[in-house]
């Protein structure tokens, strides 16, 4: 089978070339998969800088737990060391060890204005208000003894 021919010479070629120009092919679906790796790496940076503080902060507060433990029972041992020194057994044991005898009598001095102005301008206490309330916890108690006795700083 023969193919007739084609004269060439009647087909013109155009003399202006069509303008090419280059297109870019699927940028943007690239651009938008970086841009959210970027942002979800970031994120998780973020959530591990703050469980690292957290961490951080749990620890100190656990440290503070243990020194609180270590206080209450320290002040537990001391509260107990000094009941038993302010027995009225021992004391009375102490004094007779050390030749002191129980009074056959007691009567009340009067006391001179001055020094009971003196003692109610040191403590700040009246005589009628020198009552511990009952609502004081057992620090509270012992801090207004020491006042009282002069002892706090």
């Amino acid at each position: 089978m023969a193919l007739p021919l084609i004269d060439l010479t009647r087909v013109r070629r155009p003399q202006i070339r069509p303008s090419l120009n280059l297109v870019q092919a699927g940028g943007r679906a690239a651009r938008v998969i970086i841009v959210t790796f970027a942002a979800a790496a970031v994120g998780m940076a973020m959530i591990a800088v703050l469980h690292t503080q957290i961490a951080a902060r749990q620890y100190q507060i656990d440290q503070l737990d243990r020194r609180i433990a270590v206080a209450n029972e320290d002040f537990d041992s001391l509260r107990s060391i000094r009941a038993e020194l302010r027995s009225p057994t021992r004391l009375d044991a102490e004094g007779r060890r050390l030749d002191m005898r129980p009074a056959t009598s007691s009567r009340f001095l009067p006391i001179d204005p001055q020094v009971l102005a003196i003692t109610i301008a040191r403590t700040g206490m009246s005589p009628e208000v020198s009552q511990a309330p009952d609502n004081l916890g057992p620090l509270d108690q012992f801090r207004l003894v020491k006042r009282v006795g002069g002892m706090e700083r």
